[in-house]
């Protein structure tokens, strides 16, 4: 079993994490989240482009766009 380091009678298996820590975790893992979106959607980006360059632009509806 595991006891606490005040080493009192009663038995401390976890404790619960403060409203601080709850909310640092949370603003964590959104940063985590958008940093992972983004390295994601540049590294297909990147693998597109690198292919795609070389080959004519092909008719459509968007063609008319400047490039």
């Amino acid at each position: 079993m595991i006891r606490n380091f005040d080493a009192s009678d009663e038995i401390v298996l976890f404790t619960t994490p403060s409203p601080h820590q709850r909310q640092a975790r949370r603003r964590s893992a959104a940063i985590a989240v958008i940093v992972a979106i983004a390295f994601a959607g540049g590294l297909i980006g990147q693998l597109s482009t690198a292919r795609d360059a070389a080959g004519p632009v092909p008719p459509g509806p968007f063609s008319y766009f400047p490039h």
